[in-house]
């Protein structure tokens, strides 16, 4: 049954019935008698208003955008969960998407996003966002920017310590016994990539040591990313442990060693813990990011600015935890 049927059947107005419907008797000037009247027979009919109608009649769609770089990977899969969860527990649903690094998909996301009539955004943002996201800013749509900042832009922002925790990883890798440590990460310009090669080159050169470098290109595919890795390890005998500015590396190059004509054990330190960590042999010693507290973070400063648009931003890092395993002993 529709709005216009009720308000036929009760011989009242079709304002009226969505007034009532929507909670907003009282501005309406419509009597408790006639709204008590309205509602008892909605709940009998048991009548569920169109959530599309209905969010255009209140202003409010509660659902939140979420935009990740890559929804199924090892970091932001789980923290995604725990920022549905805790939005949930204020009311409100998650409408995810990837952007996969793209510039032209994350600006296209975010409009589509922004078309839906989300009531905020929680955004990892890629380069070249810097403008659209101070359109956003400009729009007064409550904004969280996290993982990764954007440069000369304030917003709120959630991360964790990127520089410090890479330099504490290497650092205790030095301590650890190894000497020749080389580094494999990505060839992103993004400022939590450059924050961690920044720890790794500190300690080197804190150590008197050479850098030992390898970066790979983020669009190369799997077979390409382990035949390259092999190469490095071939070409640098030296080595003898090796640091990771992400996990999915790491990963790729247990498979690198594997296909070496003669086994070398190394060091192993990856930044971002993984499943199959705790399952190797050796375990493998990593840089954990609190996901739970950076998810609890972002929830809050979002909600705390949709409820008082006008709250200043707030800017939020969050320790990440060295947890030491076996490899790197």
């Amino acid at each position: 049954m529709s709005i216009s049927e009720i308000a036929k059947h009760l011989n009242v107005s079709k304002s009226t019935v969505s007034l009532v419907i929507n909670g907003k008797a009282e501005q309406g000037r419509i009597s408790q008698e006639l709204a008590k009247r309205i509602m008892d027979y909605v709940n009998e009919i048991g009548y569920k208003p169109n959530a599309l109608a209905k969010s255009l009649a209140t202003g409010k769609t509660h659902t939140i955008g979420l935009i990740v770089e890559n929804i199924g990977d090892s970091f932001f899969g789980p923290i995604a969960l725990h920022i549905e969860e805790y939005l949930r527990q204020h009311g409100y649903y998650v409408l995810y998407s990837s952007t996969l690094g793209e510039e032209d998909i994350a600006r296209n996301i975010v409009q589509a996003m922004v078309d839906k009539q989300v009531e905020g955004l929680i955004l990892s943002p890629t380069i070249g966002q810097e403008a659209q996201v101070m359109q956003v800013l400009k729009n007064k749509m409550p904004l969280v920017i996290f993982d990764r900042r954007i440069p000369g832009v304030e917003t709120n922002y959630v991360g964790t310590d990127n520089y410090t925790a890479s330099k504490k990883a290497v650092e205790h890798l030095f301590d650890s016994g190894f000497s020749q440590i080389g580094m494999i990460t990505i060839d992103s310009q993004q400022p939590q990539m450059l924050d961690r090669l920044r720890g790794y080159h500190e300690i080197i050169a804190k150590r008197k040591a050479k850098p030992q470098l390898l970066q790979l290109s983020y669009t190369l595919e799997r077979p390409d990313r382990i035949q390259a890795i092999k190469e490095f390890l071939q070409n640098n005998k030296q080595l003898d442990a090796l640091y990771f500015s992400t996990n999915y590396l790491c990963v790729s190059t247990l498979k690198a060693i594997q296909l070496l004509p003669k086994a070398k054990t190394y060091g192993m330190l990856a930044f971002d813990d993984h499943e199959l960590f705790e399952l190797l042999n050796p375990k493998i010693s990593c840089i954990r990011q609190p996901l739970e507290d950076i998810a609890k973070a972002i929830v809050a400063t979002l909600i705390a600015q949709i409820k008082e648009p006008k709250k200043s931003f707030t800017d939020q890092v969050i320790p990440s935890d060295l947890i030491i395993r076996q490899s790197s002993r």
